[in-house]
């Protein structure tokens, strides 16, 4: 069918709002897509204080002296931080918790 040999309006019309349909139904995703969900809470984004393991080392060392054995991710005080393996300049092995939030060093 050729719309040079189509001299029915009707069928042109039908076939002009199927096209237009058929371009609504597949963009109504998309735009579904780019979206905000304004029921869904997204999380808030706490600004960090230590940001890095090499970070928490460096400040661990600088507290208690010694030699660093291992970082770990580990939650402190119910948010993020790092578990600091260090052997002390006595030998002795201690952990140590840096609170990523705060910056705070304990043992």
């Amino acid at each position: 069918m050729s719309f040079s040999r189509c001299n029915n309006p009707k069928k042109v019309r039908l076939f002009a709002n199927l096209i237009v349909l058929l371009g609504l139904s597949l963009s109504s995703p998309i735009l579904q897509a780019k979206q905000p969900h304004n029921n869904r809470q997204e999380p808030q984004q706490t600004q960090l204080v230590v940001r890095s393991g090499n970070q928490a080392a460096q400040m661990v060392k600088s507290r208690y002296g010694g030699k660093v054995l291992k970082v770990e991710n580990a939650k402190v005080g119910g948010g993020p931080g790092y578990r600091v393996k260090l052997l002390t300049e006595n030998g002795r092995i201690i952990y140590v918790s840096v609170n990523a939030s705060n910056g705070q060093v304990g043992q």
